[in-house]
């Protein structure tokens, strides 16, 4: 069947139509739906025309077409169901904003034929906090929180209980209980934002249904992590000197920023990316804490000063003979420190 943009249809196998918007591919167009404004993605073939894009409405013998197709629909519905099952949540900055520096919309997005009941939580520090709670209609978003910055330098895990609902005769779905574990350090990379179906700009997405490597990730213990980490570093080790050992005259520059020392940060709580930059800043200091009046310049960047802070507090403690001092300004601004071995 020949489908333009601006053709009015109805859905064969749902309730209620809306305007072809967009073709995509040779089988598939995208349609706003009446009820609820919403794009989806609906195959050609699970479509009939009632009005083409000029206002001409299809013919009797057309409209009979499509009753005896809808019931032919209804009647294999029971054995042969189409209906999607997926639930995202997306991270979305605000509309003309770079990503990386705008507070970001966090959304719920329901793209199943079934009503959520929700409640969701997110934990900043070890205080897990109830935000809202509510229901959500198929085929629709909804905002959920706004996290600024800060809030979003402070943001673990976001954890959400969702019951599924449809009227009449339908199956039972079990409840869904998701903890997303989150890693602030992805907000400030452009990469993280793709581009999508339900937002005009580009948006961080995570999808709450199904079982993909998110999830598992999420999942290992603390031992498991501790594994990955010390075969990444065995596999890497030749590859992070050459990358975040730079040596410039008789002053050796260590970068410190975490993707400088390891290709991906999936699975790494704020914890871990500290934990193993601080272990690159004593690998360093311990290779070269006999070379007197060697000049080792540590790059840790401004951020929220943590990392800075860790490496001051650490040259105090284990380091204290050697001579320390903030790196040229002209250089480095305030993100690094300049050690000389004593």
């Amino acid at each position: 069947m020949q489908i333009n943009i601006g053709d009015k249809v109805r859905f064969l196998n749902d309730i209620g139509g809306g305007i072809v918007t967009k073709i995509i591919d040779a089988n598939t167009v995208m349609v706003l739906n009446d009820e609820d404004e919403f794009e989806i993605p609906s195959l050609k073939k699970n479509l009939v025309v009632i009005e083409y894009a000029g206002g001409e409405k299809t013919n009797q013998q057309q409209t009979k077409n499509i009753a005896s197709e809808s019931k032919r629909f209804k009647q294999s519905e029971s054995t042969l169901p189409v209906e999607k099952e997926d639930i995202y949540i997306a991270f979305a900055p605000r509309e003309g904003y770079n990503p990386t520096e705008s507070p970001l919309e966090l959304y719920l997005i329901n793209d199943t034929n079934r009503i959520l009941l929700y409640g969701f939580y997110d934990k900043k520090g070890n205080k897990m906090e109830g935000q809202t709670a509510g229901n959500l209609d198929p085929k629709s978003k909804i905002l959920l929180n706004e996290y600024d910055l800060k809030e979003l330098n402070e943001l673990s895990n976001c954890f959400f209980q969702i019951l599924f609902y449809k009227q009449g005769e339908s199956d039972i779905k079990k409840p869904l209980e998701r903890n997303i574990k989150i890693h602030p350090v992805k907000f400030y990379k452009t990469s993280s934002y793709k581009e999508n179906q339900y937002f005009h700009q580009a948006v961080m997405l995570h999808k709450l249904t199904g079982e993909d490597i998110e999830h598992k990730l999420d999942e290992l213990s603390q031992k498991e992590f501790k594994k990955l980490v010390h075969e990444k570093e065995a596999i890497n080790k030749v590859q992070s000197k050459q990358s975040s050992v730079k040596a410039k005259d008789d002053i050796l520059e260590i970068d410190l920023h975490i993707n400088a020392l390891i290709d991906s940060v999936t699975g790494l709580s704020n914890a871990d990316i500290l934990e193993f930059q601080l272990n690159k800043f004593h690998e360093i200091m311990r290779e070269y804490q006999n070379t007197k009046g060697k000049r080792i310049v540590f790059i840790h960047g401004i951020g929220n000063g943590t990392l800075k802070k860790k490496v001051h507090d650490e040259l105090r403690r284990k380091y204290k003979k050697h001579y320390q001092q903030d790196a040229s300004f002209k250089e480095y601004g305030w993100g690094a420190t300049m050690v000389t071995i004593r």
